[in-house]
């Protein structure tokens, strides 16, 4: 293992807190922790493009919005319906967009802050919603809300 080169190690696809990765400082051979290694990562700068990863939930009919992606797409037949959204995570983002309307609408008021309904009844109609205290907060979008 001494003489192996980092090039020639076999690639890992996922990581925990307590895995060890290779580090060179001062010319000095160290491990860290993938936990310590990220716990400086606060107040991180981006810069260029930024893309939200991830396959976008498609729904055609009225059902619980995932919260396993970050992106909804909404398409709605001629009735619509209700939407439903379990509570997410502390911090955790949601888009939802309505994508297309054949003349029916969607309301989501399960969960939204200020006991609000959104309501998405046109194509391009968009929500940004944020989980914290135990509600979604709209922190942005050009779908109706109300409270």
């Amino acid at each position: 293992m001494a003489d192996s080169k980092v090039s020639e190690l076999t690639a890992a696809t996922s990581v925990g807190g307590s895995d060890l990765l290779y580090l060179v400082q001062s010319n000095t051979s160290k491990k860290v922790t993938v936990a310590n290694f990220l716990s400086n990562a606060a107040n991180v700068t981006l810069s260029g493009n930024i893309n939200v990863g991830g396959t976008a939930q498609t729904l055609a009919s009225p059902g619980a919005i995932s919260l396993t992606t970050p992106i909804t797409h909404l398409t709605a037949d001629a009735t619509g319906g209700t939407l439903t959204l379990n509570q997410g995570t502390t911090g955790q983002i949601k888009y939802l967009v309505m994508s297309a309307t054949s003349g029916g609408s969607y309301t989501l008021s399960a969960n939204i802050a200020g006991s609000g309904t959104i309501t998405f009844d046109h194509a391009g109609d968009t929500a940004q919603l944020m989980f914290t205290n135990t509600k979604w907060y709209v922190v942005g979008g050009t779908a109706s809300v109300t409270y």
